[in-house]
């Protein structure tokens, strides 16, 4: 179910998006990359955090968890909803013949062609008229 403040698209206002979204996704996924990087190792710390155990990647970690937090809540801010950071997928609420569904989007791709129902996701796009 959607939120009463949630933006609703246009095609074309989606589609203009698009640049300003596939930069702030490219550095919203080289963070998520490079915390997946750290992962094993900040596992391994928390086990050992009553031993008051040191990584020289944690504070590295701590920004990067802030910067992907910031990165989100601006991506949010503009009304898009991120389905997958790794693929760049994205849906943007768009009203199609008297109810909200999401225009789908995902970064190999040029333009918003697609769409899906709320509760279909990406396995059930179909392609735009």
């Amino acid at each position: 179910m959607m939120r009463s403040e949630e933006r609703i698209f246009t095609r074309d206002e989606a589609n203009e998006m698009l640049p300003q979204l596939r930069s702030l996704l490219t550095e919203l996924r080289r963070k998520w990359l490079r915390m997946q990087e750290l992962n094993p190792e900040i596992e391994k710390l928390r086990e050992r955090a009553s031993m008051d155990a040191y990584s020289p990647h944690g504070v590295e970690y701590v920004e990067l968890v802030s910067g992907l937090t910031a990165l989100m809540e601006e991506i949010r801010d503009m009304g898009v909803l991120v389905k997958d950071i790794q693929k760049g997928l994205c849906d943007f609420p768009y009203l199609m013949n008297e109810r909200i569904v999401y225009l789908c989007w995902h970064m190999d791709e040029d333009s918003i062609e697609y769409w899906h129902d709320i509760q279909g996701g990406y396995s059930g796009r179909e392609r735009l008229h």
